[in-house]
């Protein structure tokens, strides 16, 4: 886990962030001030990172080395709105990664009215 998370510290401390540990196996990394374009660079960023790596994952039907599926989301702050309500578009992000074949990133941008 430590050495996936250097990539992910990484790429947050680049674009301004800071990445945390959220639950077993999940990370969060949170960029402010970023617009889409900018997320979807540091998440293939962190992608690519990881993959170079080149940790060996025996038991994965993905890969023969650890990879990563990353979900982000891209949304100002609404008043009245939960962090939760952002985490849950990265939540959606990130099964839609894996639903299309993991390895890859997704990204999420609400409309706002």
């Amino acid at each position: 886990m430590r050495k996936v998370a250097l990539p992910l510290e990484q790429t947050a401390k680049q674009y301004g962030g800071t990445a945390a540990r959220y639950g077993g196996e999940e990370f969060a990394v949170i960029l402010p001030h970023t617009s889409p374009s900018e997320a979807a660079a540091a998440a293939e960023a962190v992608r690519a990172n990881v993959e170079r790596l080149a940790i060996p994952h025996g038991s994965s039907p993905a890969a023969c080395v650890v990879t990563v599926s990353v979900g982000a989301a891209v949304a100002v702050p609404q008043p009245n709105e939960s962090a939760e309500t952002v985490l849950s578009l990265a939540d959606q992000a990130l099964y839609r990664a894996k639903q299309n074949g993991r390895n890859r990133m997704e990204i999420a941008c609400p409309a706002r009215g």
